[in-house]
């Protein structure tokens, strides 16, 4: 993983890494574009929130997005999902493994999230994980965790 994305990633707010993982996961288990809907039930937000957040993520390159066909994640936007991704699930594991201490997935995101890149790689460097430093998965059941 590059540089920049880590730098991206590190940037994120809390809500676009949120919007990212969700287009991510939605394009795993189905294909993408990715309707406003989706995001919508998927995120449990508003459709304002969607079209507001993924017209600023369009802005930062992250997504394209085209009104009533739905939103992508650009070649740049799925490496930032995947890294983003991979902090909340070497989170968890961390938890689970190391403190024996169970965190939703919600829980473990907003954790991740406030690591910058050398801490969420020491935690990541505690933890048995399949994938190194980004999500490998290519279908949503390649990965209990999604």
């Amino acid at each position: 993983m590059s540089l920049s994305t880590h730098a991206v990633v590190d940037d994120l707010t809390p809500g676009e890494g949120r919007y990212l993982c969700g287009v991510l996961y939605r394009t795993l288990v189905d294909t993408s574009p990715v309707s406003n809907r989706e995001l919508t039930d998927y995120l449990d937000v508003s459709g304002a929130s969607v079209t507001g957040m993924v017209e600023s993520l369009a802005e930062e390159g992250l997504v394209k997005y085209e009104r009533y066909r739905g939103v992508e994640l650009t070649d740049r936007g799925e490496r930032v999902a995947r890294a983003v991704l991979w902090r909340r699930c070497a989170t968890q594991q961390f938890f689970e493994n190391e403190l024996a201490f169970s965190l939703a997935n919600d829980q473990a995101y907003r954790i991740a999230i406030e690591f910058d890149r050398n801490q969420v790689r020491a935690v990541g460097d505690h933890v048995d994980q399949p994938c190194e430093y980004h999500c490998e998965a290519t279908d949503a059941s390649d990965c209990d965790v999604l």
